[in-house]
C-alpha cells in the first residue's frame, strides 16, 4: 500500500480540518503532495488554543495564506531524534524557523512539538501545539 503524502494526511484527519480548509482556499494541496520537506502542522487545538476557531480568519486575507502556510515548512526531511537547536530557513526563506530544546521537548519558534515524526511518503509531519509561527530577526 502507497504511503499517504502530507496533503493527504491533513485531508483525511479530522485533526487537521482548519488546516485543510486553508489548504483548500490556497489551492495548495498540490505542493504539499510533491515537495521533501519537514511540516510543522498545528492541529484543531492548537488553531483553538490561539482563539481562531474558523479557518476564515486566515482564509479572508488571501494575502495572509501563503505566507500562514510557508512558515511552518521547512526544506528537507528531518525527524525528531535528528533536531539540533538553530535557526533554520523556512521553505521559500522568508522566515527563520528556531528550533529550541526546552526542557526535554523541542519548540519551533516557541511553539511544542505535541505529536511527533508522523510519517508521510514526501515528507515528515511534527505536528505542533500553537498555531503562532513568530518572525525570527
Amino acid at each position: 500500500m502507497k504511503r499517504k503524502t502530507a496533503t493527504d494526511v491533513i485531508l483525511e484527519n479530522p485533526e487537521f480540518s482548519m488546516l485543510k480548509e486553508i489548504i483548500i482556499a490556497a489551492e495548495k494541496g498540490d505542493a504539499f503532495r510533491t515537495q521533501d520537506a519537514t511540516f510543522f502542522l498545528p492541529s484543531n487545538a492548537a488553531f483553538n488554543k490561539a482563539n481562531i476557531f474558523s479557518a476564515s480568519v486566515i482564509t479572508s486575507k488571501p494575502d495572509s495564506i501563503d505566507i500562514f502556510l510557508n512558515r511552518h515548512v521547512l526544506k528537507g526531511q528531518v525527524s525528531y531524534a535528528d533536531f539540533t537547536a538553530g535557526k533554520y530557513d523556512n521553505i521559500d526563506k522568508t522566515l527563520k524557523l528556531e528550533i529550541a530544546k526546552k526542557d526535554t521537548a523541542f519548540t519551533v519558534n516557541g511553539a511544542r512539538i505535541a505529536r511527533k515524526d508522523v510519517s508521510a511518503s514526501n515528507g515528515i509531519i511534527q505536528v505542533l501545539d500553537s498555531v503562532y509561527v513568530k518572525v525570527i530577526r
